[in-house]
């Protein structure tokens, strides 16, 4: 197994990373660094007695440009490729129990992701239900676009969608369906867009054995200014997503889209925390914006991206 790492800008993350697969039960063949900054070196040249890691650096950020470019470093024999987050951490056995559920499974699928266990439980919510949030089953991807958990499950567990840094993806099935980058600091809604076009052809899987934590680390500053951002970009990217598959439906995701808007917006007046407040205007400011490519009047995938 290949692992290809995406990092920028958070060398102790990435430190505490190559720390836990030191400490895996089963090795793996290759580490692929991709370095967005010029951060990641020094930490690189601390395991390179200890792991078959590779550094690599990309001239413009952004996950899956970094991805790509680690994609173009694999070798024929490199069967099963995993992204990984640099803000992970996996438990000692993860690997071993990755790969025992590949060799388990006798179908020919696509990917298998990392269970990350310090993730919220799965509660089913009738009332998200209705506004199309929320659906009894995990790993579904709903009419509105909106995904349910696919974290901290109990047993192996098929699925629509696999998360974007935290799976194990054939080599095969990353030749057959490319990503190609969009120039954006957060690409949201990214893993989504990229699995669920598999996982209608090849079956997607949770391991619930092969266990990781995932330590979240934002790096925009601006609080105001950052969760206005992301609002607007949640709401783009769930409307971009929809129409790029016509059994979802476009009147669901913008019944779900008004009322996660209004949920985040009342919560916030309850609790006083204004980065609620905040990130429903983003919401509902994608919201308007994107009725234009609705209508054909903009280009969404366009407006996903970060030009300035």
């Amino acid at each position: 197994m290949a692992l290809i790492i995406p990092t920028m800008n958070r060398p102790s993350k990435l430190q505490e990373l190559l720390f836990s697969i030191t400490r895996q039960t089963v090795s793996c063949g290759r580490i692929i660094v991709i370095d967005g900054a010029e951060s990641a070196k020094p930490v690189i040249d601390n395991f390179h007695k200890k792991l078959p890691v590779e550094y690599f650096k990309s001239l413009m950020p952004g996950q899956i440009r970094q991805r790509n470019i680690g994609i173009d470093k694999l070798k024929a024999e490199n069967r099963l490729v995993g992204f990984l987050d640099d803000d992970l951490v996996l438990e000692e056995n993860a690997i071993e129990e990755m790969i025992f559920l590949w060799n388990s499974l006798d179908i020919q699928i696509a990917g298998i992701g990392f269970n990350i266990v310090n993730a919220p439980v799965h509660r089913h919510s009738k009332l998200k239900s209705f506004f199309c949030m929320d659906h009894i089953d995990m790993g579904r991807v709903l009419s509105s676009g909106m995904n349910t958990s696919i974290n901290n499950i109990s047993t192996d567990m098929k699925t629509q969608w696999l998360g974007g840094g935290y799976t194990v993806w054939r080599h095969e099935v990353l030749k057959e369906f490319p990503q190609k980058a969009l120039n954006t600091k957060w690409a949201v809604g990214e893993d989504i867009r990229f699995s669920y076009p598999i996982g209608k052809k090849y079956p997607l899987y949770v391991s619930g054995k092969a266990k990781v934590r995932h330590h979240h680390v934002y790096d925009q500053a601006t609080p105001a200014k950052l969760y206005r951002y992301r609002g607007r970009k949640v709401a783009m990217a769930f409307v971009y997503f929809v129409l790029s598959h016509k059994e979802l439906s476009v009147f669901a995701c913008y019944w779900m889209l008004f009322f996660l808007a209004m949920g985040k917006c009342v919560k916030a007046c309850i609790t006083g925390q204004k980065n609620g407040i905040d990130e429903s205007v983003g919401l509902f400011y994608g919201f308007f914006e994107s009725l234009f490519y609705v209508f054909g009047a903009i280009d969404i995938k366009n407006m996903l991206e970060d030009h300035s």
